[in-house]
């Protein structure tokens, strides 16, 4: 939490010295008697439960506590949906993509969660698909067209080698195509989310598309499909390169997952469509503070008519 205004926390100050003052006053008031008492006047001024008699001041100092707060205007963090924002979809085709150590096979399953995945990210935002195998290649540029975006998915092949460079570079220029980047390169609200099953043997170097995804402050998320037991219909072994994909989501201030069978997949999409679709906002909270102080001053005005002593 902060404060735009924590000057006004000096108020907080307040409250103990105004305890330190009643308990002081307390102490040195003068008992008062009655010469000659009634005997029910006695009983109806009897002093109450000490913790009642106290509960309207206690009240009263955590109104003007919350009070203080509330002037200086406190904040938080909180995520918040972000008002558009454009996702492209990087999924690798190459022919270990065949391998079914995931049911029914690793490109079945990247599929069906990357449909997924479309389905919960908000409908205003720009989704686009590209597929990489040998090379990259643009199936669909970003859109909101849920559907084209579902046949595009359903369109990929595995075959070939695999390019994960040009896969982002690729993702990158066909983000620039919808969202001109600023003075600095920086595009706004942009993300590549790549999925891939084996190192890069072809293409772009990682190391340098990684570099231009950073500077155009677009991170990459990946995601490692597969197990160490992946084989091919050949028996030629194909086992997913995780830190490869790592080191390219931490060059790029992204994040890197694995998944070793189709529920894993699903798990992996369904947690970066939340992360995708929400921005880390500084928020205020004084009415929620103010309205908190408001209640409480209530709460110590009833405490005080009823359980203060009264006479009559």
């Amino acid at each position: 939490m902060s404060f735009q205004q924590p000057l006004f926390l000096l108020a907080l100050l307040a409250v103990p010295a105004g305890l330190v003052g009643y308990l002081l006053w307390r102490r040195r008031r003068p008992a008062r008697g009655v010469p000659h008492p009634d005997l029910d006047l006695v009983a109806m001024a009897a002093p109450m439960p000490r913790r009642r008699r106290h509960l309207p001041l206690v009240l009263a100092a955590l109104a003007v506590a919350l009070l203080a707060v509330a002037l200086a205007r406190p904040q938080i963090w909180r995520d918040e949906p972000r008002e558009r924002a454009t996702i492209m979809l990087a999924i690798d085709v190459s022919g270990s993509m065949a391998a079914s150590d995931v049911d029914p096979f690793r490109l079945r399953a990247a599929q069906d969660a990357a449909k997924t995945f479309a389905d919960q990210v908000p409908r205003q935002y720009q989704v686009g698909l590209v597929s990489f195998s040998g090379q990259a290649t643009v199936l669909l540029p970003p859109t909101t067209d849920r559907l084209a975006l579902e046949r595009g998915i359903d369109s990929l092949v595995p075959d070939g080698a695999t390019a994960i460079g040009d896969a982002v570079v690729t993702a990158l220029d066909a983000i620039r195509a919808t969202q001109p980047p600023d003075a600095d390169g920086q595009v706004e609200a942009a993300r590549i989310l790549l999925l891939s099953d084996g190192a890069s043997t072809t293409g772009t170097l990682i190391s340098t598309a990684s570099a231009e995804a950073q500077r155009a402050g677009v991170p990459v998320f990946t995601v490692a499909l597969g197990t160490d037991a992946g084989v091919l219909p050949n028996g030629q072994r194909v086992p997913p390169d995780a830190e490869g994909l790592a080191r390219l989501a931490e060059g790029t201030e992204g994040q890197a997952f694995e998944s070793r069978d189709a529920e894993s997949v699903a798990a992996v999409y369904e947690r970066l469509g939340s992360f995708i679709g929400t921005e880390r906002v500084r928020g205020e909270i004084t009415g929620w503070s103010a309205g908190m102080a408001a209640i409480v001053l209530v709460l110590a005005g009833l405490a005080a008519y009823r359980w203060s002593p009264r006479l009559g």
